[in-house]
């Protein structure tokens, strides 16, 4: 199988998924090291992916959306297989968390780790392009926590969100405010000396 450093970036909906296993390449492992994802919250959410796009074939860490699709991650290729939709982890519970992509929804269950029995449900749209649909669907829940990026698209939907309901709906940027997104933050964060100089919150101490 081979991985290929100039195939960068797609949304072609011809790609084909062609198997799926266990998160066992070496490049993948180093992969999630350098977002800073745990392996065992990984393996609960990520998958190692075959798939061909082409007349080669590549591998990389797939996200499952709820319509059946992957979101595929490598070091060299981020794309996604059709359809593509949003993914929706109920719990059961009257509190949403939601957040734009994969790493930065497992980047919250890194930093929250030693909190879960406090549960939550999670939305990860998977393109703030969906954000909008999935409005209805987050106002079901008494308290919906925004993770969004740290960009216009970001904004202009946490903006959108706290029109409709200001007392449901929260920011909780302030908790990576000088970084893209929250892995971004996280992945200083985590392998900080001094945790406190890239964020207000201690590990343990999650924001609520």
């Amino acid at each position: 199988h081979q991985h290929g450093k100039h195939f960068v970036s797609s949304e072609d909906n011809a790609i084909k998924i062609l198997s799926i296993h266990l998160i066992s390449s070496y490049g993948l492992i180093k992969y999630l090291q350098s977002r800073k994802i745990s392996t065992d919250i990984a393996d609960q959410y990520l998958s190692e992916i075959r798939y061909q796009p082409n007349d080669k074939i590549f591998y990389a860490l797939g996200f499952e959306n709820n319509l059946g699709g992957y979101e595929l991650r490598s070091p060299f290729f981020k794309g996604s297989s059709s359809p593509k939709g949003c993914t929706f982890t109920n719990n059961k519970c009257n509190e949403l968390c939601v957040f734009e992509g994969c790493f930065d929804f497992l980047s919250y269950l890194c930093f929250k780790r030693r909190n879960l029995f406090h549960s939550e449900n999670y939305l990860v749209v998977n393109s703030i392009a969906f954000f909008a649909s999935q409005l209805t669907m987050m106002q079901s829940h008494s308290r919906i926590k925004l993770y969004l990026d740290n960009d216009d698209a970001g904004s202009k939907a946490t903006a959108l969100a706290l029109s409709l309901n200001s007392k449901k709906f929260m920011d909780k940027r302030c908790l990576y405010q000088n970084f893209k997104d929250l892995n971004d933050w996280w992945t200083l964060y985590s392998s900080a000396r001094n945790p406190m100089a890239y964020g207000p919150y201690l590990g343990q101490q999650v924001p609520t």
